[in-house]
């Protein structure tokens, strides 16, 4: 059985943005729920990690909102999905940055695009030449809208929408920062979580219906 702190050392070289209060939020929301000793503190298994990465993965590489995950989870559970699990390596350190080139290529973009999407004000170097490893996922996201048809322009009008909502998942929290325990944390982690699942709602319904 591991700690949170080991689930963290395990998981967050594959999964930097990971954090106590994700930890927790998942556990409230009855997504990843690990056994709870005598005194009230969290303990997961191997399955319990194998999990995690699964709901991470979905979220990361697919933009799945919950509630879509708890459906998979409730089929991989029940035997209706297959999901197959490769061993991971183990202390390999995240690079520190990257170069323009290593996030075009496994960005899936052009150095071209990466420049546009820069231009744009959507993503951005941290030093000269150097971006941190967490920019893969917007430009992840920005190559698959842009590749479904979508255009520079209109993906900026998205990406200022989402800073818009990230500020106010901030503002939201911040009566709660005095507070020791990671409140405001999970409450800002909630707040965008809810955000996530009333745009993704908005945009199936239109497209669907």
């Amino acid at each position: 059985m591991l700690r949170v702190s080991d689930v963290l050392g395990l998981v967050q070289p594959q999964f930097p943005t990971l954090t106590t209060s994700k930890l927790r939020f998942l556990d409230s929301n009855g997504l990843v729920t690990p056994q709870r000793t005598s005194a009230g503190y969290r303990q997961y298994s191997p399955a319990d990690v194998e999990r995690l990465r699964f709901v991470l993965r979905q979220q990361r590489d697919h933009y799945r909102p919950l509630t879509v995950i708890r459906e998979q989870l409730d089929a991989l559970d029940s035997g209706l999905l297959h999901e197959p699990v490769t061993l991971t390596e183990i202390g390999e350190a995240p690079d520190d940055y990257l170069t323009a080139a290593a996030v075009a290529e496994r960005g899936g973009v052009t150095l071209e695009t990466l420049r546009e999407l820069e231009d744009a004000g959507i993503v951005g170097a941290s030093t000269p030449g150097g971006y941190e490893p967490g920019v893969l996922t917007v430009v992840v996201a920005a190559a698959a809208y842009l590749n479904a048809g979508g255009d520079v322009r209109s993906l900026r009008t998205l990406v200022l929408a989402a800073r818009r909502e990230a500020d106010r998942a901030e503002a939201h929290a911040a009566p709660l920062r005095r507070r020791a325990g990671g409140e405001a944390e999970a409450a800002a982690a909630e707040f965008g979580e809810a955000a996530i699942a009333a745009f993704s709602a908005v945009v199936r319904h239109q497209v669907g219906g």
